[in-house]
């Protein structure tokens, strides 16, 4: 039977290796898919990193920023002057 899924091909150390081995073992699962749910896990928990890092930058920015451009200033189309933040 054919799969949809696309496959890879990871070397890992001995020490990952046994490591694996044993979760399979304890959670009484294949050793590919713990593999595969453990990477699943890493690549959301770093999803999640990067999420708070830039709502934490767009925070400073907001509170930092002491000028700020109008439309006619951004893309050149008028001699408008800039508003202050209040």
């Amino acid at each position: 039977m054919a799969t949809t899924k696309e496959r890879i091909l990871v070397t890992l150390t001995p020490d990952m290796a046994r490591e694996l081995t044993a979760r399979a073992k304890r959670e009484k699962s294949p050793r590919a898919t713990v593999a595969a749910r453990m990477l699943r896990d890493a690549i959301e928990d770093i999803s999640d990193e990067e999420d708070r890092y830039l709502s934490t930058l767009g925070e400073r920015r907001l509170r930092e920023t002491k000028r700020w451009l109008t439309s006619e200033e951004f893309w050149g189309t008028g001699a408008a002057k800039s508003k202050r933040k209040t």
